[in-house]
């Protein structure tokens, strides 16, 4: 392997606070007083409409008006319930205000395992890409999280107007690093995004499994738990101070 493409959300990073703490922190900024328990059992329907918005149009990300437009759903249905009376003025204020504190990068943290690999990988010299379903304001997250100086590229969804898992996120990426498929390894934690959309360019696919949730013998690809079991795969020696993590 010469070249590795990397998905972003729940892979290299998540958000921190979690959603429902950002939400009740942006109603505390208005005088709104949000129940992070009501916010919390939210969290199933607030997700299923970007489920039912991807279902309706499965290239949603590839746009970033309507990756805007996903969260302004999300939210919505995450805080209407929680905040009481308020106009609707108000609440579309109060929707746009924590879909913009979501979309900063003091929103996010990287997984303890990202920055070991990430060195390591790039002190073997690959080639690294992120390959990510968001809007355009992935650049200056990964930017300010401290990534660029570590990835070659960032093909993202928004920008290339393509959402996974379309081949043409992957071909741009293999075109970026100047690679071949046989010789790119792409890793994310979606099996029909990310382990289909690699595999239908020839790329091979490695499924990344953080919760453990997933039974490596019945999928059809290798599945690892965390970062460092990427650099199992590829026969590298992990950090020192990442023996015994699984």
């Amino acid at each position: 392997m010469r070249a590795v493409f990397f998905d972003v959300g729940f892979t290299l990073l998540s958000s921190k606070p979690t959603i429902p703490e950002i939400a009740r922190r942006v109603c505390a900024e208005v005088g709104i007083e949000a129940d992070l328990g009501c916010l919390e059992r939210q969290v199933p329907a607030a997700e299923a409409v970007i489920k039912s918005t991807v279902r309706q149009d499965p290239q949603a990300w590839a746009d970033n008006a309507a990756v805007n437009a996903i969260w302004v759903g999300y939210f919505a249905a995450l805080l209407r319930p929680c905040v009481g009376e308020i106009g609707e003025d108000a609440f579309a204020a109060l929707v746009a205000r924590a879909v913009a504190v979501f979309d900063h990068y003091a929103s996010y943290a990287l997984y303890p395992d990202a920055l070991p690999v990430l060195g390591t990988l790039r002190g073997r010299g690959y080639t690294m890409g992120v390959v990510s379903d968001w809007g355009m304001s992935l650049v200056p997250i990964i930017a300010e999280l401290g990534l660029t100086r570590y990835f070659d590229f960032a093909v993202v969804s928004a920008a290339v107007q393509h959402a996974k898992p379309h081949p043409t996120l992957f071909e741009t990426a293999l075109r970026r690093a100047d690679a071949i498929p046989d010789y790119a390894v792409h890793i994310g934690d979606s099996y029909v995004l990310d382990v289909l959309g690699a595999r239908s360019v020839g790329i091979t696919p490695v499924l990344l499994d953080r919760p453990g949730k997933i039974d490596a013998a019945v999928v059809d690809v290798p599945v690892v738990r965390d970062l460092y079991g990427l650099l199992d795969l590829l026969e590298i020696p992990r950090p020192d101070h990442a023996d015994g993590q699984a």
